[in-house]
This record gives structure tokens, sequence and C-alpha cells, in this order.
């Protein structure tokens, strides 16, 4: 089976992946150490607030007028995040930051399936199906968590679930030209239902500085530089090319948290062993390095076992 890169195609949409990555790793490791539900709040505050006052700097007024089209998807993705703002948090506090990026992956994945499927029969098509089943061994290989860690693998499945919503919405946003406006509004009426929910079950006194100091610049790094830069992503690839690229989301997590832990900023706990954690972090790197590369059929796409007749 040929293997055909695509490299400007990588290239082109992969730096944006790394930073919006690279960010969102440390962000999610700054959460560590807060409860879930408290720091959930705040950090959605913060990241939409932020990314608001972006847009409207940039002239993209995200308090436009909206189509109900629009209105649907913008309610479609503050739900989507005002969940991922909980479940994973709660994850990473549960598992470690690595694990968690490891089992999102299958969201990743997700991401333009059907038109993979539709081209099945096809070396690309195949070639993607058996890189996404793969990738999808190196996070069995990852995640093997203890009876007391099940919600925290829950939630990173129900996080995973989200990140599909999120790259899919995006994609019909940016069909009407809006996905930077929607986005932004979208974040910040997401913080609205986690605002009710942690005042109705804590109180009041729940909300502290130091909860403050680290959930305000967890919210711009898991928030608004990722959607920033998965944006402008999007605009150089294709939505299962991003999605594909967001599978290196587990090393570099794990990296960070590797990182952290070496620095005594985060637990030792974050820590992972060779095999089979870092083993399965290699699989899923190289093969999505491997997929992330492979070049789009043109139309008619050869069939897998023949040639072109060059006619």
């Amino acid at each position: 089976m040929s293997f055909v890169p695509d490299l400007r195609r990588w290239f082109s949409g992969g730096k944006f992946i790394l930073v919006s990555m690279v960010s969102s790793a440390i962000g999610y490791g700054i959460t560590t150490g807060h409860k879930a539900l408290e720091v959930a709040a705040p950090m959605q505050a913060a990241g939409g607030l932020a990314l608001c006052l972006a847009m409207l700097l940039a002239g993209l007024n995200p308090f436009r007028r909206y189509s109900l089209v629009m209105w649907g998807w913008i309610i479609l993705l503050a739900a989507g995040n005002a969940t991922v703002a909980y479940t994973y948090p709660y994850a990473v506090e549960h598992l470690t930051v690595g694990t968690v990026a490891a089992v999102v992956v299958i969201g990743y994945l997700s991401v333009g399936l059907r038109t993979i499927w539709r081209l099945r029969a096809t070396a690309y098509g195949l070639q993607h199906l058996c890189g996404r089943l793969l990738v999808l061994g190196g996070v069995v290989m990852l995640n093997r968590p203890s009876p007391g860690e099940s919600m925290g693998m829950v939630c990173a499945l129900i996080s995973a679930g989200c990140v599909y919503n999120t790259l899919t919405v995006l994609g019909q946003m940016k069909k009407h030209g809006l996905q930077y406006q929607g986005a932004a509004l979208a974040n910040l009426i997401a913080a609205l239902p986690l605002f009710a929910v942690v005042f109705k079950l804590q109180g009041s006194g729940w909300m502290t500085g130091d909860l403050l100091f680290a959930a305000g610049p967890a919210g711009l790094l898991t928030l608004m530089v990722p959607v920033l830069f998965t944006n402008a992503a999007m605009r150089r690839s294709s939505a299962h090319d991003v999605g594909i690229m967001q599978s290196f989301s587990s090393p570099v997590h794990a990296l960070v948290a590797l990182a952290g832990a070496a620095l005594g900023w985060l637990p030792s706990d974050q820590r992972l062993a060779l095999f089979p954690e870092w083993a399965g972090i290699i699989l899923i790197s190289v093969t999505a390095l491997r997929v992330s590369l492979l070049k789009e059929p043109a139309t008619g796409a050869v069939r897998v076992g023949t040639q072109p007749s060059g006619a």
C-alpha cells in the first residue's frame, strides 16, 4: 500500500494545532489541585470574555444579529463547551493530563469519519481507517484505570464527544463565515449554566483568590488560544485533517504534565510508565503523523489494488 505524503497541507495547519495543544495542556495543568466543579465556571468565563474582547478588537462583533440556524449552532457549541469545562478537569483530577488527552483522541478521530468511510474502497480511505484503529489501540494501551478511576474515564469519554461536537460545529459555522464570532459568543454563554450549578451546589463561599488566580490563566490557555488557532488551522486544512493533527494532543499533554511534575508544579502521579503508557503514546503519535500526511485522492479515486491506466 503506497504512502504519499502531503507535507504542504500538514505544515499549513499543523503549526496552529501544535500551539493550540501546548496552550491547552498548560491550561489544564494549571487546574490540577482544584475541584472541577469550582474551577469550571470562572475558567469558562475568563476564556469567553477574553475571546469576545479579542473579536471586538479585530472588528468581528460576536454580539451581532444571527440567523436561527446560526443560533442553533451557537447553543449546541455552548452546551458542549459547558459540559467539557467540567468533565475535562474532573477527568484530569482522577487520571492524568496525558491519559485524558489520549482518551479525547477518540473524539478527534471521529471528525470526518463519514467521509472517510465513503472512501473505504480507496487506498486513501483504507489507510485512514487502519490508522484510526491503530490510534484507538494506542488509547487502549495507555488507559487501564483502576475501579476507583472509572468516573474519571467516563468524564474523559464525555470530553471526547464534546471535542467532536466542537470541531463539527466550528466547521458548520465556517460555512456561514461566522466561526470566530459564533465561537466567542458560545463560550461566553457556556459560563452561565456553570455558574448557576456551582452557586446552587456550593453556595457563595467557594470562590477564593487562589481559585481565580488559577482559573483566569487556565481559561485563556484552554479556550481563547485554542479557539483562535483551531479556526486558523481549519482555514488551511479540512476538518478530518485537523482531527488527525489533534491526535498529537496525548504526547504533548503527557510531556507537559511530565515537565510540570519534574519542576514540582504538578503532582508526581502525573508521571507515566514506559510501558504501556508511553508505548501507547508513541503508537498514537507515529500513526497520527502518517495518516495526517496522506494525500487526498482526486475525483474518481483509484480503488485499492488497482493502478491508474495513464490514459
